[in-house]
């Protein structure tokens, strides 16, 4: 199963300046220009019946986030301020490709508002190889793909990470366990806002490219690497103890 995922989170927005259809139709119409692998969503290899067509209209997009619209468990009544949930896996184009190694999914958590509801996500499954190139993604393929997402969603918190990292803590007397969670937390490639991009003293062994609104993705090494990875580790680590003295 993949070892890649690049996650997107932001807080509720109000639907009146949510916009998700049209967000939504970008997203899911603009991806296969960065990988074959996405021109199709599919419920499973089985039934290979589409969750959402490719290219999305933005029309099709506001039926999908209606129809799977999040609900509560008794009664199962519509719940509108959590959102709605789309998923799909990807295959290419028919005949698809099911290859383990190809594998790769996206599961959008979008539309959440209001106090209750929690935040919003767009969490992405890469596959282990890209059909595209048959090889694993680069770092210098990826950022690509993550600026595109974050132009469309806006997230406030997005990394590409490897799923044998763990999120950092740092010790907080408020919270029950003594500790919270490093923010943002640190992935393979980070993205830092602006705020915080202009105050870090990021190592000199990490490649820093500014966006230009003044954010920042950290990419720790060209390619992805394994936990076993001491000069990878040592990246990580490095980062993390540069974002430690930042923390809110």
């Amino acid at each position: 199963m993949t070892n890649l995922h690049l996650d997107l989170y932001w807080r509720s927005r109000h639907p009146s300046r949510a916009d998700d259809a049209r967000r939504l139709s970008r997203f899911v119409t603009g991806l296969p220009d960065f990988d074959s692998i996405y021109r199709s969503w599919l419920e499973s290899p089985e039934t290979r019946q589409e969750t959402a067509p490719v290219p999305l209209s933005e029309a099709v997009a506001e039926r999908l986030l209606i129809e799977n619209i999040t609900r509560y468990d008794l009664p199962p009544d519509p719940w509108p301020e959590a959102g709605s949930c789309i998923w799909g896996g990807h295959a290419g184009p028919p005949p698809y490709d099911f290859r383990e190694a190809s594998y790769a999914d996206t599961l959008c958590s979008i539309g959440a508002y209001g106090e209750r509801a929690g935040g919003n996500s767009i969490q992405m499954r890469l596959s282990d190889v890209r059909p595209s190139t048959g090889q694993p993604w680069r770092a210098s393929e990826l950022r690509p793909l993550m600026k595109f997402a974050r132009e469309i969603w806006r997230p406030t918190e997005m990394r590409a990470t490897l799923t044998f990292f763990e999120p950092q803590k740092i010790p907080d007397p408020t919270w029950a366990s003594g500790g919270r969670t490093l923010e943002p937390r640190i992935g393979w490639i980070t993205f830092l806002p602006p705020d915080l991009a202009a105050r870090a003293k990021c190592p000199a062994d990490v490649e820093v490219e500014t966006l230009d609104d003044g954010a920042a993705l950290v990419t720790l090494c060209e390619e992805p690497f394994g936990k076993s990875d001491a000069a990878g580790l040592a990246r990580l680590h490095a980062l993390e103890a540069a974002l430690r003295p930042l923390q809110s």
